[in-house]
């Protein structure tokens, strides 16, 4: 009825808005495999990276052990970076520990013993306890030991693989000592962990022994870790090497990828806000000029007893009806992306879901109620101006 001239918009806006919201879309998207795909197997649930930290070893430092150990005062300010949410000292043993077994896979070899506090563990067994008087002691062994022993040492010997839950029903003898006594235990392994290159077992055991069997007579931190949000962060990065301090650097590099993709696929939701609010603005100025050109048959209709609110829905309808067009439409064109971008990983071995996250979904809803709210809100503003105008 109002509609004079162009009936529509040019085909270079819709493309232009079709672009906008794929790119804002697909960078979404994109964010949210890279997460996933990116996300640390040592990592909790809760987005914290743990990362254990100790001195480098120097030719100076060689025969000189106590210039390994942390002195409260590196604990401190170790403590007190930005990036650190939280540190815990993993505790060593003090004392001697021999360990072995019988039957095909007999085994006699030193050991040692590390503890952590137990909300630092990525695996929490359920029998992971230990009292005074246990003869029982659990142990969490790192995974790679095992994959050490399976595809190094038992196919070099021609000994038998053994998987996880095989492993963790063979006990074996743990005799702990200092140069005056010793005692028995019968230790088993309880789970397995991808976060220490370690043997671990509760702190009330190694408390117990390290009391009872100790050689020292002040317990030494040789090695700490650090609860963090951004393992790769600059700052944090600089004051570990500045202080001659070494740490897992896959766990590193991981971050800086991180911080790599996050900056590609920024800049890619950077680009599509761009288009999208140019090409918003278009629509919103061609609107305005229609309204314009429109204004002496406002002022008709408006004698004539029809309400702004009417007017509006006249300029409104069809462009809204068409963003919504182009939003699932881009939507759609992301969910092929997706689905190919799945497909093409899985042939290398890296699984990613097919589908589009809740986040892409929510942003194409909530690109659907801003843009809608902000055309609605410019076109009101636009009629109520002319009305008066010419009243």
């Amino acid at each position: 009825m109002l509609h004079g001239g162009k009936r529509s918009f040019s085909v270079m806006t819709y493309a232009a808005l079709l672009i906008g919201f794929f790119l804002l879309f697909v960078a979404v998207q994109l964010y949210d495999d890279a997460s996933s795909l990116l996300r640390s197997p040592q990592q909790k649930k809760d987005g914290y990276e743990y990362l254990v930290i100790n001195k480098k070893i120097t030719n100076a430092m060689m025969g000189n052990n106590a210039a390994s150990y942390f002195s409260p005062e590196e604990i401190e300010q170790l403590g007190k970076q930005s990036s650190v949410s939280k540190i815990a000292p993993v505790t060593s043993n003090q004392f001697g520990i021999t360990a072995n077994t019988l039957g095909q896979l007999a085994f006699s070899t030193q050991l040692f013993f590390e503890s952590v506090p137990e909300e630092m563990l990525d695996v929490v067994p359920e029998k992971w306890s230990w009292h005074l008087g246990d003869q029982s002691v659990p142990v969490v062994l790192s995974a790679d030991y095992l994959n050490l022993y399976n595809f190094g040492f038992a196919l070099s010997q021609g000994l038998p693989q053994l998987s996880e839950e095989s492993i963790k029903v063979i006990p074996f003898n743990v005799t702990i000592y200092d140069k005056q006594h010793e005692e028995n235990f019968v230790a088993t392994v309880a789970g397995f962990t991808q976060r220490y290159s370690s043997v671990l077992v509760p702190a009330e055991f190694m408390h117990y022994a390290n009391d009872h069997f100790g050689t020292e007579k002040e317990a030494a931190t040789s090695r700490i870790i650090l609860q963090t949000k951004e393992a790769g962060n600059p700052e944090l990065v600089r004051y570990l090497a500045d202080n001659g301090y070494a740490t897992q650097n896959d766990k590193l590099k991981t971050s800086k990828l991180k911080t790599i993709v996050n900056v590609v696929v920024g800049t890619c939701g950077i680009m599509g806000l761009l288009v999208l609010t140019l090409s918003v603005m278009i629509v919103m100025l061609y609107l305005k000029l229609l309204i314009v050109r429109s204004s002496d048959k406002l002022q008709l209709l408006s004698i004539l007893g029809y309400t702004p609110s009417v007017l509006k829905k006249q300029f409104t309808n069809r462009i809204i009806r068409a963003l919504l067009f182009l939003i699932f439409l881009s939507v759609l064109l992301t969910a092929i992306a997706q689905f190919m971008i799945a497909t093409q990983l899985k042939t290398y071995g890296i699984e990613l879901s097919s589908w589009l996250s809740l986040t892409t979904v929510f942003s194409a809803l909530l690109s659907c109620l801003l843009i809608s709210w902000l055309l609605n809100r410019n076109i009101n503003k636009v009629i109520t101006e002319v009305l008066v105008q010419r009243m």
